[in-house]
Order: structure tokens, then C-alpha cells, then sequence
């Protein structure tokens, strides 16, 4: 309150003072003045008389800002220097150090001998204890942007020297066309100067887009320096136009950098890949395939494909996608992290592709027909053939014994009494009466009869056996109709091991 009342006082000493004496000839520095060669109009000086009052009427109910605006027009009507000294101190009140130090500056300029000891001691006074309110902010931008402060323009960059403003706290903005405008909140110190860094991001419609795609998951993505993402990318990315750097990183990896060229609204696609490490051994764990049919199914992991070791292949730790791809079977995805010390399982079902499927139909119909015609034709010969074995079951035992009778009566001399015609000693004596009476044919006839028995009875077991084996092979196939094709295994089991030091994952597949 004791302020006030100083600053009321001088107000009014020096207003009055100014105001009522004689006008003369007065060299003004006031933006918008000129020099005055002529006393001024006395409806001139009466609305400056007005405004005076006024404007001391609202600064003594506290209306600062309307005062101000009195003295101002006080100062256009009458520019004498000594207004600025009161204007310098309304400005103090108000809490605006800048404008009450540069209007003092003025007033102790352009005042000289006009100005009484008295105001030049008290606006140097004032002068002093405001300049100690008053902070620097240099401000860079980028692009070059229009700078507010407290939401008035104040300065564009590129600087040539920093903005001045009251201490406090204070909002510092920036725009330009294209960008989305950029603002953040400053607190300073009185005599402190500062430098504020304000990016801007462009507009939708101004910004270029770039999409980076990178089969390796689980990578950083930098673009321009700053981290974009992490692989995969939900989408592009916006940037400014202009040189785009591109830098994917992750462990376990070289890291790899892209630079493209972009123009406004400009869109570019840029695919890249991560190479491993091989001296980051500590960032390392190992990947081991044990596949039944090694020969039907492909590895690819990371878009990569990998073959197959019995040592199996050491991957940097982390996420990996891994790709199986068989023969028959529609391609398997799945991710999977690669953790040291920790044993995860896995278990997968290969599904078989459409074709694989209707030719599986097939094949289990071809084989329940073959298997059925098997079985039942089997069973038919079995059956033939053993009734067939029945029936001539004697005909071996009789045909042997009439064949037998007819070598015994050869070693007969006689028979009831009367020389025997077919009587053969000696195989060296002629055979005159033994060949002149059919001895030989029919022996021979035995013989055949014998032989014939003998291809029967071998010919019924024959049967019942090709039967036995017919009605066997039918049964195989009606029971392994439901396996799958003939010509591929059972079952697919592939065994996956992962981890840092003994980490496992099965993959096994039935088809």
C-alpha cells in the first residue's frame, strides 16, 4: 500500500507538472511522434488535461491496465518525455518489468535537463529494482517457427538475440505453417537467460510417412534419433520431410541404418534385415531340431531358412518367429522367446492342407475296397481250398498203395500157381514178355494216378494258405484304413529345443 501511494504521488506531482505548464518545443522518442515545433491546440491539451485524470482516477481504484491505456493517449496528445517517467511507473505496478525498464531508459534519454533531480534519482531507482525482475529466453526451434510467450507473439527464430521477460512462470509456444504448433511451460529467475529447444511435428497433411518392415521381432526401431517402435510396426510412421535415418537395433545382432529422402506427404516402404552377432556369445541360446522325416520338412526362422544340425543353431535371446513347412501339411507359424535358463514347451498339430485331405479320402476308400474285396475273396478261396483238401483227402493214401502193390507183384515169380507175366528179377534179363504184356504201362499209370493225388492235395493247402494270407492282408487294410496314406509315416513328430542353456519345445504333428 505504501507503494502505491509513493507511485500515486509521483503520478500525480509529475503529471500535473507536465500537464499544466506552458507547452514547449519537445524532441519525443515515442514510437509514432514527432517533433513538435508548435504549442499544442488548446483542445489538445484540455483532452490530455482529460486523459490525465482519468487515467489517475482508475490507477487510484486499481485498474492498472485502463490507467495505462489514459497515459498512453496522454503521451500521443502531449509527448513529453517526463509522461514516459510515469508510464515506467504505472508499467512497475503492473508487474511488467520489461516495459517499465525500456520506457525509464526512454524517459532517462530523452528527459536532460527537463527531468528534476528528484525524478531521475526515482526512476533510476525504479530502473534498478526492475531490471532485477527481468529474465532472457533464447529460443530455437526446428523448422523456424513464429515464438509466443503467454500466448502473444514475441520474436520468430532463428534468434539474434534472447527474448526478455518477466520472471515467473510462462508458456513458450511456437508455430509454423505445416506443423502442429509445439508449447512448454518455463519457470525463471530474474537476470537468468536461458535456451529452450521446441521441436514441432508436422501435420497429416504436410508430414511424410515411412513403413519399415523387419523380419526379426522384438527389434528397436530409431528414426532421426528417436525410438519409433518395436518390430513389428503397427503401422507407418510419420516424420518431417526431408533426410529420414533409419536405424534397427537389437541385442544379439549388428545393428543396420537406412537413410531415404522424403517429401511432403511422401511415403516410403524400406525393408531391412538384422545380421547376427557371432561374438555375442553371452547373448546367445540354442535351437535344436529332432525330426522323424527329416526330408518332408523345412526350418525357417526370422524369415531365414536354417538347417538342420544335430547340434541344433544358437539364436541371440529374445523373440523369433519360427516357420515349418512340410510336405502336405499347411505352414506352421508361431512365436517364441528365446529365454536363458528357462525350458519351455511347445506342442503343435500339423494340419494337412485341403489336397491332402481329399486325397487322404481317397486313399481310405481305395483302401476299404481293397481290404473288403481281400477279405472276402480270401475267404472264399480259403474255403474252396479246404473243402477241396477234404474230398481228395484219400486219393494220395490209395493211388500210393496200388502203385506199392504193382512193385510187389513185379517181385513175384508166380501168383496163385501161375507163372507171373510181369515178373522182372532181374532188370538186365530181356524184357520180352514183362513189356509184350503192358507191365510197364501200367506201372507208369500208377505212378501218374500218385502224382496227381500229390499236386491235389499240394494245390488244396496252396489255397488255403493264399486264402489265409488274402483274408489277412484285407484285414490290415480295414484296420489301418483310418492311418493315413500308405506311403507316409504314421505320425510326424518334430522336437524343438530352445533356450539359453537347456530350454525345450516339442512340436509334434499327427496327420
Amino acid at each position: 500500500m505504501r507503494a502505491r501511494s509513493t507511485l500515486t504521488f509521483a503520478l500525480t506531482a509529475n503529471l500535473l507538472a507536465t500537464l499544466l505548464v506552458p507547452m514547449r518545443t519537445t524532441r519525443c522518442h515515442a514510437a509514432g511522434t514527432q517533433d513538435a515545433t508548435a504549442a499544442p491546440a488548446p483542445e489538445t491539451k484540455a483532452e490530455a488535461r482529460s486523459r490525465f485524470d482519468r487515467g489517475l482516477a482508475l490507477f487510484e481504484k486499481g485498474d492498472n491496465p485502463a490507467a495505462l491505456a489514459e497515459f498512453k493517449r496522454a503521451f500521443e496528445l502531449i509527448p513529453k518525455p517526463i509522461v514516459l517517467y510515469n508510464i515506467g511507473l504505472v508499467y512497475a505496478a503492473m508487474n511488467r518489468p520489461v516495459e517499465a525498464t525500456d520506457a525509464l531508459d526512454r524517459f532517462l534519454a530523452d528527459a536532460n535537463a527537463k527531468a528534476t533531480a528528484e525524478q531521475r534519482s526515482h526512476a533510476l531507482q525504479v530502473r534498478a529494482e526492475q531490471a532485477t525482475r527481468v529474465a532472457k529466453i533464447l529460443v530455437v526451434s526446428d523448422p523456424p517457427a513464429t515464438i509466443e510467450i503467454d500466448g502473444v507473439e514475441a520474436g520468430r527464430t532463428p534468434m539474434t538475440e534472447p527474448l526478455r521477460v518477466a520472471s515467473g512462470s510462462h508458456t513458450v509456444g511456437a508455430t509454423a505453417p505445416g506443423y502442429q504448433p509445439s508449447r512448454q511451460s518455463v519457470t525463471l529467475a530474474g537476470q537468468v537467460t536461458e535456451t529452450m529447444t521446441l521441436k514441432l511435428a508436422p501435420t497429416e497433411a504436410s508430414a511424410a510417412h515411412v513403413g519399415v518392415s523387419v523380419a526379426t521381432p522384438g527389434a528397436e526401431v530409431w528414426i532421426n534419433g528417436k525410438l519409433a517402435g518395436v518390430t513389428p510396426l503397427p503401422g507407418d510412421v510419420a516424420v518431417s520431410p526431408g533426410s529420414v535415418r533409419i536405424e534397427i537395433r537389437r541385442a544379439g545382432y549388428r545393428s543396420t541404418t537406412h537413410t531415404v529422402q522424403l517429401d511432403n506427404g511422401a511415403t516410403a516402404r524400406v525393408d531391412l534385415e538384422l545380421d547376427e552377432d557371432p561374438t555375442a556369445l553371452n547373448q546367445m541360446g540354442r535351437l535344436r531340431l529332432v525330426l522323424s522325416d527329416a526330408g518332408t520338412a523345412e526350418l525357417f526362422v526370422d524369415g531365414k531358412t536354417r538347417a538342420l544340425s544335430l547340434d541344433g543353431l544358437m539364436l541371440p535371446l529374445g523373440p523369433h518367429m519360427i516357420r515349418i513347412r512340410s510336405v502336405g501339411f499347411e505352414p506352421y507359424e508361431s512365436a517364441t522367446q528365446v529365454i536363458a535358463g528357462r525350458e519351455t514347451t511347445l506342442m503343435v498339430s500339423l494340419r494337412p492342407t485341403l489336397e491332402s485331405k481329399a486325397r487322404l479320402e481317397d486313399a481310405r476308400h481305395t483302401r476299404g475296397i481293397l481290404g473288403w474285396s481281400l477279405v472276402g475273396g480270401g475267404a472264399a478261396i480259403t474255403v474252396g481250398a479246404g473243402l477241396f483238401a477234404i474230398l481228395t483227402r484219400n486219393d494220395v493214401s490209395q493211388a500210393d498203395a496200388d502203385l506199392s502193390d504193382r512193385r510187389t507183384l513185379e517181385t513175384m515169380k508166380t501168383v496163385g500157381g501161375v507163372a507171373n507175366n510181369c515178373y522182372l528179377p532181374d532188370p538186365k534179363s530181356p524184357l520180352g514178355e514183362y513189356l509184350a504184356f503192358g507191365c510197364a504201362e501200367k506201372k507208369a499209370e500208377l505212378q501218374s494216378e500218385l502224382d496227381s493225388a500229390k499236386l491235389k492235395r499240394t494245390l488244396a493247402f496252396s489255397g488255403i494258405g493264399i486264402g489265409a494270407i488274402a483274408t489277412g492282408l484285407g484285414t490290415y487294410f480295414l484296420a489301418t484304413r483310418s492311418s493315413g496314406e500308405a506311403s507316409r509315416p504314421e505320425a510326424e513328430a518334430i522336437v524343438v529345443s530352445l533356450g539359453g542353456t537347456s530350454a525345450f519345445a516339442s512340436v509334434a504333428g499327427h496327420f
